[in-house]
């Protein structure tokens, strides 16, 4: 995670020198936003059926995002993020099929980094689209019957895909609220190791979630 924010601040950084050193007479911006809320998991991160070998069993889950960008033309910048997602399992649809077990969550964050964008549609209103790619760590559920580990979490990098639109709403003072609806799409990759049994296999689980978020943000 550490990485992370340092490659967040070089971004900042990198921003910051090219408005200073920019010769066009428009005001170049920055924009830095914190941004949480909801995050709903669909397609076979969400299925809770026994028959589908990629059920992620996922409940919805919290969302926390640091957004940052940088316009280097009225309609067009770059556009980065740092997120973290968890969500717990559905553990009464589990406990129909095995007995008294008890699972943990699903979590993950990683960074993306791609083009945005922006479009002016009222005075203090703007919308920016974006489409980034990056990487994610994922951390798989762990599992106990009665008491007893029977399955490890673990942990497994993934290349991520993520678009979505979001609004900025102008406070003045180069403060504004943030909304914003993203979709992400991973498919890590996992060793199913049991502590207790002798399966051992490598499987993929495909996550799919939809963001819902609300924050607030300024430009600088």
């Amino acid at each position: 995670m550490k990485k992370l924010l340092l490659l967040t601040l070089v971004l900042l950084v990198s921003g910051a020198m090219l408005a200073q050193g920019s010769k066009e007479t428009r005001v170049t911006k920055s924009i830095l936003a914190f941004h949480a809320g909801p995050t709903f998991p669909t397609g076979d991160f969400s299925s809770t059926d026994f028959e589908n070998v990629e059920a992620g069993f996922a409940k919805t889950g919290c969302n926390l995002n640091l957004t940052y960008a940088y316009q280097f033309h009225k309609n067009a910048g770059i556009s980065s993020s740092i997120f973290y997602n968890r969500y717990r399992l559905n553990e009464d649809k589990i406990n129909e099929l095995f007995s008294d077990v008890a699972v943990d969550h699903w979590k993950f964050y990683g960074i993306t980094v791609g083009p945005m964008l922006t479009f002016d549609l009222a005075k203090n209103i703007a919308a920016d689209l974006r489409v980034m790619g990056g990487a994610a760590n994922v951390n798989s559920p762990s599992a106990q019957e009665h008491g007893e580990l029977i399955l490890d979490e673990e942990w497994s990098w993934a290349p991520v895909l993520q678009g979505g639109l979001n609004l900025r709403f102008g406070t003045g003072n180069n403060i504004f609220v943030f909304t914003g609806l993203d979709y992400q799409y991973m498919k890590p990759k996992f060793d199913i190791e049991p502590i207790v049994g002798v399966i051992e296999d490598r499987v993929h689980q495909k996550i799919s979630v939809l963001n819902l978020t609300g924050g607030i943000g300024i430009k600088f």
